[in-house]
């Protein structure tokens, strides 16, 4: 993570940059001269650029023309601020990667991850969230400060390539109903926020339960995330009684290898992620699922991730409860573990 008092020092920084051009500059004028000069947009070190921005320009822009992915917006507006970003005012862009994994003396980063099934304007199923709770929840996330994230970001964070923006959450959405587009869709883009959902193939546009693969286009240019839950969501830790070992090592490649190739056929993606019905799983299960291309495997095991977890294990909390005290509990964004 940045450090807190980085935003001070890269304003100290942009400061003296400035100072010492005009300096400069006056310097070589002759006395009673005029220094007439037009400022450079850009001024650039080894460690941070300082850019003069230009009417349409966002965070987003800038991290996709300086760091490369516009998903690394949050490394410019931590060091800004959210008021700097207007016109003809200069931004710091950092160039040099933060801390990867999250770590301070007083402990690491850790990031939870929602489990929801389906959303109702009325519910008598745990697994149905009203939309008038769920909306108290992004409400939650939003005034606190959260930022939802996608399996790229989780991925590249477990895997010690990139840093991730304090306050980090992922959303997640398991078996692919229609209330997911219909009630839950609409609420997260009030908020601003994505979400990842794990279908399982065989469900697809069965009824009017169901979602449908234009649904599912619609999602993902909208910035959502589709991950596989299998074909038939099938309990995969288990052979059944009337399988021999050969068979259910079928069901199983099946159930992983083929669900991947219908989604990435069907959405034009490699699809990184996979969510393991029932959230059960063996090591077979788990190394199928490596072999097949995935890179993470999420569980429903209770818990953060920090960057150290094993990506096939990861853990998520099933909100299943409608209290707003036990929803903030699920947040849990840091492990507090003194270094000293």
């Amino acid at each position: 993570m940045i450090p807190s008092g980085s935003r001070l020092e890269f304003i100290k920084y942009a400061s003296s940059l400035l100072l010492m051009f005009l300096s400069v500059l006056a310097g070589c004028a002759g006395p009673g001269s005029v220094v007439s000069f037009s400022r450079p947009d850009v001024y650039r070190s080894s460690e941070r650029i300082l850019h003069r921005l230009k009417p349409g320009e966002t965070p987003q822009t800038l991290a996709a023309k300086y760091l490369g992915d516009p998903k690394l917006a949050w490394m410019i507006e931590d060091v800004n601020g959210a008021d700097a970003f207007l016109p003809e005012r200069f931004v710091v862009i950092p160039l040099k990667i933060p801390n990867r994994a999250g770590i301070t003396e007083e402990g690491y980063q850790a990031v939870p991850i929602l489990c929801y099934h389906r959303f109702g304007q009325s519910c008598n199923s745990p697994l149905c969230m009203p939309a008038d709770i769920f909306e108290r929840q992004l409400r939650y996330l939003k005034e606190n400060g959260y930022r939802v994230i996608g399996p790229e970001e989780l991925a590249a964070f477990l895997d010690y390539r990139q840093p991730l923006p304090k306050n980090s959450v992922m959303i997640t959405m398991d078996d692919g109903y229609r209330s997911v587009y219909n009630i839950a869709y609409p609420l997260l883009k009030k908020y601003g926020f994505t979400a990842t959902l794990f279908i399982y193939i065989d469900y697809v546009g069965v009824s009017s339960k169901a979602i449908t693969w234009d649904q599912l286009r619609e999602l993902k240019r909208a910035g959502f995330y589709i991950g596989s839950h299998s074909v038939a969501h099938s309990d995969l830790s288990k052979q059944k009684k009337d399988e021999d070992g050969s068979q259910y090592m079928a069901r199983l490649k099946r159930e992983i290898f083929k669900s991947k190739q219908i989604i990435d056929k069907q959405l034009g993606q490699d699809t990184i992620i996979f969510s393991y019905p029932f959230g059960r799983r063996t090591s077979t299960v788990v190394s199928l699922s490596r072999q097949a291309g995935y890179k993470i495997g999420v569980t429903v095991d209770r818990g953060s991730n920090p960057f150290f977890a094993n990506p096939f294990l990861v853990k998520r909390d099933q909100i299943l409860k409608h209290d707003m005290g036990i929803f903030a509990s699920r947040l849990k964004t840091f492990t507090y573990f003194p270094l000293k």
